[in-house]
C-alpha cells in the first residue's frame, strides 16, 4: 500500500569523525549532526549549502538545537563583509 506517510527514525549508533581546516564533508540530506571545534584557539568557518531541490520539495528545514557559547547574535553578515574577509585571507597567485 502506498501512503504519504513519512516513517524515519535516528540511527542508533552514534559516528565520531575529525576534521581539520581545508576539509569538505558531506552530510546527507536530512541526516543528524552536530559540529564541534576541538581547537579553543583556533576559529572555524563552516560553509552550509543544499541542493535546491530540497527547498522546492519542502525539505530545506534546519533544527538548530543551541548556538556555540562564542556565537554573537549581533553580528550581521553581510555579502560587503564576507567579501571583505576573504579578500584579507586569500593570497593573489605569484
Amino acid at each position: 500500500e502506498i501512503t504519504d506517510t513519512y516513517h524515519w527514525k535516528p540511527q542508533a549508533e552514534v559516528k565520531r569523525w575529525e576534521w581539520e581546516a581545508g576539509d569538505v564533508i558531506y552530510i546527507p540530506p536530512n541526516t543528524i549532526h552536530q559540529h564541534f571545534n576541538a581547537a579553543s584557539d583556533k576559529p572555524v568557518r563552516l560553509v552550509s549549502a543544499i541542493n535546491r531541490i530540497y527547498k522546492y520539495c519542502g525539505l530545506n528545514d534546519l533544527e538548530q538545537i543551541e548556538d556555540a557559547p562564542e556565537y554573537d547574535s549581533k553580528v550581521v553578515l553581510t555579502a560587503e563583509l564576507i567579501e571583505k574577509y576573504l579578500k584579507r585571507r586569500i593570497k593573489e597567485p605569484a
